[in-house]
């Protein structure tokens, strides 16, 4: 048998020739693993041209196997026609009325798109209704070792059909994939998925993906995570550090360390980006692939880092690391402040860094925004520097700092409990542009953070406002769009809008940035007023952000994967440098929780952080590095891409040409500091904190 939330015949799809052609099942005997079968089993036979022949075998499982309140297990077997080749077999299955599709792993907005085994970290696709959750699994253990032709499936609205088998893809702008049917010499090949069902409970939220997260956590996670390899342990990380502190601070020192007066004070931090021709010694030290420049940016937080190294600097005795986080402090409170807001973008100029500028916001926005503040931006450095009030030293300039932006930033709150995201410092008018989204998350945090440190009436109500909006406007429409989605690498074009459903499956384009900051304002609030819902709610979007998660080695891909995170639902890069930020989300909730699988998925994610790092830990990256850039040697340890398999036009074996200090190595340990070391209150070892007081 077959689930009952299919209707109709499945069909099988054959590529041969050069055309697609579509069969329906072949009458007649049933295969031989199923005339044997129990009841439990319902089996189909297709028989496309050219004496192929395709065999689909469904099996229900028995209950005490799993979890779900219904689970069968699908193997479909092909057998090639007479040229002995394969091209590509998809099979076909119509949905029941009244489904709907509220995840999946990459959208596919033209007809002939699909969802490539490329972008299978965590992969399902899942439907619901008023009384039911379903998703349909692609079962990892099938996939390795790679057999002779890649992995695809999809959920279209067009059909209201699930899709799943095999075939060849290519990538399509920045990014999709397309179906490209190429014959592969093969006798035989085979693909196996589960179709999974649980039953909701009366008045049960929508978009609730837990059960599925908790369905490949079991099946595939726990096994990949806890079983068959030993988790990592967090200070045998601490080469990585070394490696990266020597590498910005001493052998790349004059071309990544920036430090120079500004507003009569001395300031500094580690530029926004270098490229691997910029070895110093090279004779292209000034080669630049954006602007000089330094950023405090939700991306790429120079204060972030400071934070980082004034803890290691800190654990291990170096003044020279306190020193320079100094530097990074004065930077960011040197911002010159209008109305509370400020700008979070310093550009060098023609001389330097002596006739630089500040920027109101950094090029990763809407055209024609360059005169309004990011609010996103703002909160984050504001948070940031709250935490190192909190955590490092009360220095006595932050605090003032703070007030002044948050007490413009209450003005902004609608009524509906969000905030816009891009706003005129001298006006105070709002931005049209992404009006609806997570961001208003960063904003909680900040207030949140905020009412611990110095309790104010106006604060909480700002928070909880915020934490409604977000769990009906977002977590509930499944709307995690933010600057990252349209005006980053990825642009929008006719098949992505702001604000605009993909057409082909009903969902929004989606990031992964927005889920982590609705986790972390969700577990704040929790934090600030006991409730439990809110709890609850940030574990319902930690199990969305879980499907991002990178849960197995697939063998196609060149450098180790397991515990990193993609990006979004329309791009493809693996072991993407936001890890860093959720290993710690991860790990605050285990402690809240208990819940043992949060602590090892941010024990790998916090490892994930550094499988970019060029350096002899990492021999299969060091040795890609060398392929790539053959002059690098011992003196580039610490380099590291943000992430694997990046789309700019210059990365080369998916390995990209930069280091964003403040978005790969110098933020993952920041995060490793953190973990090791403190923050978030009292550290683990009060020997390894600075003493707290009010003098500079």
């Amino acid at each position: 048998m077959k689930p009952d939330w299919f209707a109709g015949c499945w069909s099988l799809r054959w590529f041969a020739g050069s055309a697609w052609r579509e069969c329906e099942a072949a009458a007649g005997d049933a295969p031989a693993a199923i005339a044997s079968a129990s009841a439990a089993t319902a089996g189909l036979r297709y028989a496309p041209d050219g004496g192929a022949e395709v065999a689909a075998v469904c099996v229900k499982l028995p209950p005490g196997e799993h979890d779900c309140d219904g689970l069968y297990a699908v193997d479909v077997s092909v057998v090639s026609g007479g040229d002995g080749t394969i091209a590509g077999a998809l099979l076909r299955m119509p949905l029941a009325p009244g489904l709907q599709c509220v995840w999946k792993p990459h959208l596919c907005p033209e007809p002939d798109m699909a969802i490539a085994d490329r972008v299978f970290r965590s992969p399902a696709i899942v439907l619901e209704d008023e009384r039911r959750l379903v998703a349909l699994i692609p079962d990892l253990d099938a996939l390795q070792p790679s057999g002779p032709l890649p992995h695809a499936m999809d959920y279209a609205l067009p059909g209201h059909e699930l899709v799943y088998g095999l075939c060849a893809c290519e990538e399509r702008g920045h990014v999709y994939y397309g179906l490209r049917p190429e014959p592969v010499a093969a006798e035989r090949a085979s693909f196996r998925f589960y179709l999974a069902e649980w039953n909701k409970p009366a008045g049960a939220a929508r978009r609730d993906l837990r059960p599925v997260e908790r369905f490949l956590w079991r099946q595939f996670a726990r096994r990949e995570m806890a079983e068959r390899r030993t988790p990592p342990v967090p200070a045998a990380l601490e080469p990585y550090m070394e490696h990266t502190y020597g590498w910005a601070f001493e052998r790349w020192r004059d071309v990544a360390w920036q430090s120079f007066r500004l507003g009569g004070e001395e300031a500094g931090g580690v530029v926004f980006i270098v490229t691997a021709r910029q070895k110093p010694g090279g004779g292209e030290e000034d080669r630049w692939r954006e602007p000089r420049s330094l950023w405090n940016q939700a991306w790429f937080s120079s204060l972030r880092s400071a934070y980082g190294y004034r803890l290691w600097g800190v654990a291990k005795g170096r003044a020279d690391w306190i020193a320079r986080s100094e530097l990074a402090l004065t930077f960011a409170l040197s911002a010159p402040q209008t109305n509370g807001l400020f700008p979070g973008y310093y550009v060098a100029g023609r001389e330097g860094w002596s006739d630089g500028r500040w920027v109101e916001s950094p090029p990763r926005r809407p055209a024609g925004h360059e005169a309004f503040v990011h609010l996103l931006d703002s909160s984050w450095t504001c948070y940031w520097l709250l935490k190192w009030y909190r955590d490092l030293k009360r220095d006595s300039r932050i605090l003032p700092y703070v007030r002044r932006y948050v007490d413009t930033l209450l003005t902004l709150q609608r009524d509906d409990g969000g905030f816009p995201a891009w706003v005129r410092p001298d006006s105070l008018e709002a931005s049209p542009a992404l009006p609806e989204s997570p961001e208003t998350a960063a904003h909680a945090m900040l207030l949140c953070l905020l009412h611990e440190l110095e309790p104010d009436d106006r604060y909480l109500p700002a928070c909880t406002a915020a934490g409604a909006f977000l769990q009906e406007r977002i977590v509930a429409e499944g709307r995690w769009e933010d600057f990252e989605t349209y005006w980053s690498c990825a642009k929008e074009w006719q098949g992505r809008q702001c604000g605009v459903r993909d057409s082909r499956s009903g969902l929004y384009h989606q990031n992964t940035f927005g889920m982590y900051w609705c986790a972390e304002a969700f577990l704040a609030l929790y934090g600030a007023t006991g409730d439990p819902g809110y709890l609850d709610a940030g574990e319902r979007v930690l199990a969305e952000l879980s499907l991002y998660q990178q849960i197995w080695e697939p063998d196609f891909m060149a450098v180790p994967t397991l515990g990193g995170f993609g990006v979004m639902n329309a791009d493809d890069e693996w072991n993407d440098a936001r890890q860093s930020l959720f290993a710690l989300t991860y790990r605050r909730y285990h402690l809240a929780t208990g819940d043992e699988s949060y602590r090892l998925r941010g024990l790998w994610a916090m490892k994930a952080s550094f499988y970019m790092m060029y350096c002899p830990e990492n021999p299969v990256v060091r040795a890609l590095y060398e392929r790539v850039h053959s002059h690098f040697d011992e003196r580039d340890y610490g380099f590291h891409m943000e992430n694997f398999n990046h789309h700019d036009g210059t990365a080369r074996l998916g390995l990209g040409e930069f280091t964003i200090f403040d978005w790969g190595n110098g933020a993952a340990c920041a995060s490793l500091g953190e973990w090791l070391h403190g923050g978030d209150g009292a550290p683990p070892d009060g020997r390894n904190r600075e003493q707290r007081g009010d003098a500079r």
